[in-house]
């Protein structure tokens, strides 16, 4: 079944954007101790990572998000704009800080321990978004992520259905994609990880068991109707309404995992934006991670729609 939800120009991202602390070792880690390694300060939120990658590859985007009264908040909106992205539905909160995500990587670039503080997003309410929702045109394209209150979540999701405008989620984590689970049969489209779906479905994940392809069955039992399912270096799980297929991982040298997901997210939304089926859209979106893991920023200033043709030519992959 070719799943298809554009042609598209006009999308929509309502979720969170933060100020990254990254840092990460020189050598393989020892818990508990200090190592020597190497930091940074980016910016970045998965909604508004999204955001800006489909801005990066020719969409017209509008962020709506919240940030606070303080530098972190202005190096955001400096960015977004930056990045050529509509920031008019940012709002500012009087009391809360801008969120903030600190991070530990080891030499490899895998993740050690992530802390997201992401308290802002609570302000994030249906009222908080209303204005923005009526000034959204009625048609393209919507994405929110699970940063956003479980009410406003359904609060989006209603609207995106009276309006039928197709949206997709972000699980985000294994913590917040547990928020998407009255919603799994109402989304157009999911893009989750192992342990994001492992949540969802309630069973215990580790990094091997149990396989994609038994996740992926579980989340079409719980009539999800369209999913991504992403496995790290292992295949990508795509499901189109009654169809489930495979797609092996683009070889990268991977410098950071962080932001790999966004990247497949964009990249995938980026191909359903050009008209293509669902599973001709997640070639996109794999070479958009392939490029994410092998950059050292999650706000990829050098993708564009002729990174990916390029890379999926390398790949001997075409759209």
């Amino acid at each position: 079944m070719n799943t298809r939800f554009g042609p598209f120009q006009a999308i929509t991202v309502f979720g969170a954007a933060t100020v990254d602390r990254l840092a990460a070792t020189f050598a393989p880690p020892v818990l508990a101790a200090s190592n020597p390694g190497s930091s940074k300060t980016l910016v970045g939120g998965v909604g508004l990572n999204v955001a800006t990658a489909l801005s990066r590859l020719g969409q017209q985007v509008r962020f709506v998000g919240r940030i606070g009264a303080d530098p972190d908040g202005e190096a955001i909106i400096a960015t977004a704009r930056a990045a050529g992205l509509d920031t008019e539905s940012i709002a500012v909160s009087p009391h809360a800080k801008t969120a903030t995500y600190h991070a530990a990587f080891d030499d490899t670039g895998g993740l050690i321990l992530g802390v997201a503080d992401m308290a802002i997003n609570d302000e994030l309410t249906p009222a908080a978004v209303a204005a923005a929702v009526n000034q959204t045109p009625r048609s393209g394209f919507w994405v929110v992520d699970a940063n956003l209150p479980a009410d406003t979540l359904d609060f989006l999701v209603g609207e995106a259905e009276a309006a039928r405008i197709p949206i997709a989620a972000l699980g985000v984590s294994p913590a917040k994609a547990v928020r998407l689970v009255p919603l799994l049969d109402r989304l157009s489209l999911l893009f989750v990880n192992r342990r994001e779906a492992g949540a969802l479905l309630d069973i215990a994940v580790d990094d091997r068991r149990p396989p994609a392809s038994e996740l992926a069955r579980g989340m079409a039992r719980r009539r999800t109707r369209n999913f991504v399912l992403s496995d790290g270096a292992g295949p990508l799980t795509v499901f189109a309404g009654e169809e489930m297929r495979s797609f092996a991982a683009l070889k990268a040298k991977v410098r950071r995992v962080n932001g790999g997901g966004d990247a497949l997210a964009a990249g995938t939304i980026h191909g359903l934006a050009r008209g293509e089926s669902l599973f001709e859209a997640a070639l996109s979106g794999l070479a958009a991670a392939a490029i994410a893991v092998e950059n050292d920023r999650t706000i990829l200033a050098d993708l564009a729609p002729d990174a990916l043709r390029a890379r999926l030519a390398r790949a001997g992959a075409a759209t």
